[in-house]
C-alpha cells in the first residue's frame, strides 16, 4: 500500500497547527486578467504538484459555469412568460445558487474590514451612474417602462417594483453569483463578459430595439461597462462594496429617471 502524502519541507513531516484556511486570495497588486483570484488549498488532500513550494488541493468547489449554463438556458426557456414573472424566477434561481456557494463554498467573504471600501463602492456607483444619465433621462425612463411596466406605465406600484428590483433583488442575486461565486474562480474580464451576456439575454427581448440597433449598441456598451465596474470594485474593495456600487448605479439608471420624467 502506498503511503499517504506528507507535508513537504516541514520539519518532522508534521501537519501545520491552527485552523484550516481553505482559500488564500491572491495579492491585489494588479488586475487578474488571466488567473483566478484565489487558490483552493486544503491540508487534508495534498497534490503532488506545488506552486512556490505550497501544497495545492485536488478538491475543488463546484464550477459556477454549470450554474451559469443552467440560468442562461432557463432565461431562454422562460421567454414566453410575462417579463416581471421571468425576472423574479431568474433572479430567485441565481440568488439560490449564489447563496449555496456562500454557505457551502470556501471563497465568498462578506466581512468588511475597512469602511472606506464601502465609500469607494458608493462613490464609483454614483459617478458612473450619473455619467451614464447624461445620455438622457427620457431614454432611461422609457427603457425602465419597457422593462418593468408590461404595457401599463400608469401602474401605481411600478416605481416600487423598480426600486425593489434595482436596489435589492438584482444586486443580491448578481453580486452573490457573479462577483461572489464566479469571480473567485475566473478572471475579471471573463466574469464581466459572461455577466454582460446574461444581462443582454435577460433584458433585450423586452426593450424592443429591433428597429433601433444603434440604441441597442449603446445599451449593450453601458451594460458591459457596468459589469466591468462591478467586477473591478469587487476585486479592489470587496463584495460588499461591489453590491453597494450596483445598488447605487442601478437606482440612478432605472428609478431616478422615472421620478424625474
Amino acid at each position: 500500500m502506498s503511503e499517504e502524502p506528507r507535508w513537504p519541507a516541514d520539519p518532522g513531516n508534521a501537519e501545520p497547527e491552527g485552523p484550516r484556511r481553505p482559500m488564500q486570495p491572491r495579492p491585489r497588486r494588479r488586475v487578474p486578467w488571466g488567473t483566478p483570484q484565489a487558490i483552493p488549498r486544503v491540508p487534508s488532500d495534498w497534490d503532488v504538484e506545488y506552486e512556490d513550494g505550497t501544497p495545492r488541493s485536488r478538491r475543488q468547489d463546484l464550477d459556477p459555469i454549470l450554474g451559469y449554463i443552467l440560468v442562461m438556458a432557463l432565461s431562454v426557456g422562460l421567454t414566453p412568460l410575462s417579463a416581471n414573472t421571468r425576472y423574479v424566477v431568474l433572479w430567485a434561481v441565481m440568488a439560490v445558487m449564489g447563496g449555496m456557494a456562500f454557505l457551502l463554498g470556501t471563497g465568498i467573504r462578506l466581512k468588511v474590514t475597512d469602511p472606506g471600501d464601502l465609500l469607494w463602492g458608493l462613490g464609483l456607483g454614483l459617478f458612473t451612474g450619473g455619467a451614464l444619465m447624461l445620455a438622457g433621462t427620457d431614454a432611461l425612463a422609457t427603457a425602465a417602462e419597457r422593462l418593468f411596466a408590461e404595457g401599463n406605465p400608469e401602474n401605481p406600484l411600478l416605481d416600487t417594483w423598480i426600486l425593489q428590483a434595482a436596489a435589492f433583488t438584482m444586486p443580491v442575486a448578481e453580486a452573490l453569483f457573479f462577483r461572489g461565486a464566479m469571480q473567485r474562480t475566473y478572471s475579471l474580464p471573463v466574469v464581466a463578459v459572461l455577466a454582460s451576456l446574461w444581462s443582454v439575454l435577460m433584458f433585450f427581448p423586452n426593450l424592443h430595439l429591433s428597429d433601433t440597433p444603434a440604441v441597442g449598441l449603446v445599451f449593450g456598451s453601458a451594460i458591459a461597462l457596468l459589469n466591468f465596474l462591478y467586477g473591478y470594485v469587487h476585486w479592489r474593495h470587496g463584495l460588499a462594496a461591489s453590491f453597494f456600487c450596483q445598488v447605487t448605479a442601478g437606482t440612478l439608471l432605472l428609478l431616478v429617471p422615472r421620478l424625474l420624467a
